[in-house]
C-alpha cells in the first residue's frame, strides 16, 4: 500500500514497511513539541488557578513583563531555574504543597515522555508498526499537534509528517 501526499507542492511517499531515518528525527522533534505544548498548558492552569496573570507572574519572578505570555503562546522550553522561579512566585499567593507533581506532569505528558525515550529502540523499518501500536496517544498527539500548527510552531517537515501520521492512523 503506498500513500501520497500533495502539501504545498511537495509530494512524498510513504511505504508502510518504511520511514526514512529523517522521518523518524521529525517525529522525535514533533513529540518533543508536544510535550512541551501540554507541560506549558498544565503549567498555565496552576497559574491560572492561583489567580495569576502572566505578567504578574513574569514581574514577579524578576523577568520581563510578557516573559512568560511569550514563553506560553511558544511553546518554550524553559529552564528547570525559570521552573523553580514560577513555583517560588506561585508559593507567595498560594500554598504549593496543596498541588502534585501529577498537576503538572500528567498522563499525556508521562505517556509521551516513555514513548519517546522508547523512539531509540525503533528503526526505519519498525516505525509506522510502533505509532500503530499506539492509536490513542498518537491520535491525542494529533490533536496537539494541529493546535501547534495553527499558532505556526510547525516546520515544513513536521507538517508533511504531521499529514502522513493523519493518514497513517485513518487506514
Amino acid at each position: 500500500m503506498v500513500l501520497w501526499r500533495d502539501y504545498n507542492i511537495h509530494i512524498s511517499i510513504i511505504f508502510p514497511e518504511r520511514m526514512s531515518p529523517i522521518e523518524i528525527l521529525t517525529l522525535k522533534k514533533l513529540m518533543r513539541k508536544a510535550l512541551i505544548f501540554n507541560l506549558m498548558n498544565n503549567l498555565n492552569k496552576i497559574i491560572r488557578k492561583a489567580g495569576m496573570s502572566h505578567r504578574e507572574l513574569s514581574e514577579r519572578s524578576g523577568q520581563s513583563s510578557n516573559w512568560f505570555n511569550d514563553a506560553y503562546n511558544n511553546s518554550e522550553d524553559i529552564t528547570i531555574s525559570s521552573l523553580a522561579k514560577v513555583f517560588g512566585v506561585l508559593n507567595e499567593k498560594v500554598n504549593i504543597s496543596s498541588y502534585q507533581l501529577t498537576d503538572l506532569f500528567d498522563k499525556q505528558i508521562i505517556q509521551i515522555s516513555s514513548t519517546l525515550s522508547s523512539l531509540v529502540d525503533e528503526n526505519e523499518q519498525s516505525i509506522q508498526t510502533f505509532i500503530l501500536s499506539q492509536p490513542s496517544l498518537f491520535s491525542d498527539l494529533l490533536a496537539d499537534w494541529a493546535a501547534l500548527n495553527e499558532k505556526n510552531k510547525l516546520t515544513s517537515d513536521e507538517k508533511l509528517l504531521y499529514v502522513d501520521i493523519q493518514a497513517l492512523l485513518s487506514n
